[in-house]
């Protein structure tokens, strides 16, 4: 475990050319949990407290929690068996939902690939879990959602498994194409590259044709949105609307990255047909969270959405109009592979790296 944990407290400043605000955002290095070997940072899901759960570490399946007043790192559990997967970074918690909390207990749901029952195919998996506090002890309640069909292990990429709750008991998650190569035929990509809204009982489609949505947000509680990475550009910010079709991989305004491929793209440079981003990035910059700011704290950007980024290695500020469309946007450079974003209590952004840090942000007092 000390090999997983970094306490160095450090601070810099990010600089921000276009908007006088974001030349203020500070971040402050809180701690890491660095799996050997591993490029990917955790999940992150913060409760009412301040507590920062995270998921990861060494296996790709184990929780642990973070206290920001204390600086300690906690182990709690592994939830994901080491018989479902493969010693590969991409076999890990994708995301972390906190459905109802108490001082004493709280109702989670973790995301993840895993591997099928014969260990010849990979799914994406939502269970719920009990996580009593007082003992710091996880019990897994119920299996949620399982993707089919469940696809040759070559192709384990593009899992999306980004949570957005609704309520106690209901919640959206983003599920990716998995590099499926007969993600093209929808009589038998079934489940994947899809948006669905799930309770314990049922899973109901929202909206297809998703490459990989590794951000989502209920943006003021009522309207959903995700970004999502394209081939080679075309990285997306859609309006997730019932029933939607968002074209992939029929169209894209990204390019593709070769014959050897696990699929190519029908058209490219065009939406023509199916519905249309909100807005798009060419070249690609490999966008994974999305996180609303709080309505006071962070200047002209209160209430307007954040994206994580992976290859630009920024934060992407916009604020939307009426009809969601980025109408400001501006890029705070981080130095780091964003991986997953989330709001403190304080009203500060925390955000994982692929590093393995633990960055605290908020705008420095003028």
């Amino acid at each position: 475990m000390a090999a997983a944990v970094l306490a160095c407290l450090t601070s810099s400043s990010a600089q921000a050319a276009e908007a006088p605000d974001l030349a203020r955002v500070t971040y402050s290095v809180e701690a890491a949990v660095t799996p050997d070997g591993s490029p990917r940072g955790p999940a992150i899901a913060v409760m009412q407290d301040g507590t920062v759960l995270l998921g990861g570490g060494t296996t790709g399946g184990e929780l642990f929690t973070w206290s920001l007043p204390k600086k300690s790192l906690q182990r709690i559990a592994s939830v994901i068996p080491a018989s479902r997967r493969q010693l590969d970074s991409r076999f890990a918690i994708t995301d972390i939902a906190v459905l109802t909390q108490s001082p004493s207990a709280a109702k989670l749901l973790v995301s993840y690939p895993r591997l099928g029952s014969a260990r010849d195919c990979v799914e994406v998996v939502v269970d719920q879990l009990d996580y009593n506090r007082a003992t710091q002890r996880i019990r897994k309640i119920a299996t949620w959602f399982v993707s089919k069909p469940c696809v040759p292990i070559s192709a384990v990429q593009h899992a999306s498994g980004r949570f957005a709750v609704i309520s106690a008991n209901t919640a959206y998650v983003t599920v990716g194409d998995l590099g499926f190569s007969g993600i093209n035929d929808r009589a038998v990509r079934g489940d994947l590259g899809s948006v669905f809204k799930l309770t314990a009982t049922a899973a109901t489609k929202v909206s297809q044709g998703h490459r990989n949505a590794q951000g989502i947000v209920l943006f003021d509680g009522r309207t959903l949105l995700t970004a999502e990475h394209g081939p080679r550009g075309g990285d997306e910010l859609n309006l997730i609307r019932q029933g939607g079709d968002y074209g992939w991989p029929f169209v894209t305004y990204g390019q593709p990255y070769g014959d050897g491929d696990y699929v190519q793209p029908t058209q490219t440079g065009t939406h023509y047909g199916y519905l249309a981003p909100l807005k798009y990035w060419v070249p690609s910059i490999a966008p994974t969270e999305l996180v609303q700011l709080p309505s006071v704290g962070w200047g002209q950007w209160s209430r307007g959405l954040v994206m994580g980024t992976l290859r630009e290695q920024v934060l992407v500020f916009m604020t939307l109009d009426a009809d969601f469309i980025p109408v400001h946007t501006s890029m705070v450079p981080m130095g780091e592979r964003i991986r997953d974003l989330d709001v403190l209590p304080s009203g500060a952004m925390i955000a994982s790296t692929d590093s393995g840090k633990l960055l605290v942000m908020s705008l420095r007092n003028s």
